[in-house]
């Protein structure tokens, strides 16, 4: 299994490093620094996880893996708050709305990933595994409902993506949805199942990863149209908001 782990690791931290080259290059940190950030969080993430797993230290890793679990998180979070606010720019009214669904939204998701995460059991002897494997759970709910949302919020209102901002959202996305996956099915078969569900994660965050360098090699000028025209004017909704949030 570490055979084939060790290349989908390297592939991914390759992959990060030509995105976060391509971001310089093309000023686009300007437009996604969160994202950015992001990206090069995740290769210290694997300089330092890497440097543990191949020195053999068992407990350094696993301190290690939950401290920067907790950072990716964060980031994450602010990556999808970041393509809330870059969506919604133009429309100040529509903005102020969003953020307050968003900030509900984002509670009521973290109670019930709270209450999905805790009501699960891996039979694992060891605390904290079963801890972190709730944790990431938790997560994993919380990130899925928010870019959920986002995804609603552009089609409701008729809204266009940039294919930046698409590839970004996509590739969360579908790490969410495998994470979420996997650590069900890890609650569901133990420990066993953990090395065939690391091989799953990390070829399913390469898979990602792919999706933003090709969202980031192409112009952003061409956007993605949404399958139906809005049936309505998206700025008169705007100014009708602005002139109600100013009551």
């Amino acid at each position: 299994m570490k055979t084939l782990l060790l290349p989908l690791w390297f592939t991914g931290a390759g992959l990060q490093a030509i995105i976060g080259g391509v971001m310089l290059w093309r000023n686009l940190y300007r437009k996604f620094p969160v994202f950015l950030a992001y990206i090069l969080s995740q290769l210290l993430r694997f300089i330092i996880l890497y440097s543990a797993f191949e020195a053999g230290n068992k407990e350094l890793y696993r301190h290690a893996f939950l401290t920067l679990e907790v950072v990716d998180a964060v980031l994450s979070f602010a990556v999808i708050y970041e393509l809330f606010a870059i969506t919604f720019r133009a429309y100040e009214g529509i903005r102020e709305l969003g953020w307050l669904l968003l900030r509900w939204a984002s509670v009521v998701l973290v109670g019930v990933a709270l209450v999905v995460a805790f009501s699960q059991s891996g039979g694992d002897k060891d605390p904290f595994l079963e801890g972190l494997f709730a944790l990431e759970m938790g997560i994993s709910v919380v990130k899925g409902g928010l870019l959920f949302l986002l995804f609603v919020l552009h089609a409701g209102l008729g809204l266009r993506w940039g294919r930046h901002g698409f590839g970004i959202a996509m590739g969360f996305g579908v790490l969410s949805s495998i994470a979420l996956a996997s650590v069900t099915l890890r609650f569901h078969y133990g420990i066993d199942s953990n090395p065939v569900l690391s091989l799953i994660n990390s070829a399913a965050y390469d898979c990602a990863v792919v999706a933003w360098l090709v969202a980031f090699l192409r112009s952003d000028a061409v956007r993605i149209a949404p399958p139906r025209p809005p049936k309505w004017d998206v700025e008169d909704w705007n100014r009708t908001l602005q002139e109600l949030l100013q009551r």
